[in-house]
């Protein structure tokens, strides 16, 4: 699964933009200051065609922004939860798992081999 570096992509859109101000800058990228400043900031993830116009300036790929992930929708989920949700969540999980393991378990034992 790949995720976006908005991390990344914050650094790099900062770094492009120099000692420009934001409204000149945000004129390049066809959008507006109040936009950029929240790209800027990381509160919002770009467009793709903003992507592709802060990869034309800076001579980048996309394919730099985004990373490969371990982390499923459930462990993404968890990383904005309390740690006692977190604690109920993990205990679900793994009772989930051993419910697979034993049905598992019994397709294998319901096949009778000659």
């Amino acid at each position: 699964m790949k995720e976006f570096d908005s991390k990344k992509f914050c650094r790099d859109l900062i770094a492009l933009r120099g000692e420009e101000s934001q409204s000149e800058f945000a004129k390049k990228l066809n959008t507006n200051r109040s936009t950029l400043s929240l790209l800027e900031n990381g509160r919002q993830i770009p467009t793709v065609g903003i992507l592709n116009m802060v990869c034309n300036l800076s001579g980048k790929s996309t394919d730099e922004y985004f990373v490969d992930t371990t982390h499923d929708s459930l462990v993404y989920l968890m990383g904005s939860l309390d740690e006692a949700d977190k604690a109920k969540i993990e205990k679900m999980a793994e009772r989930i798992r051993i419910k697979e393991k034993y049905e598992l378990l019994a397709k294998r034992s319901s096949y009778v081999v000659d």
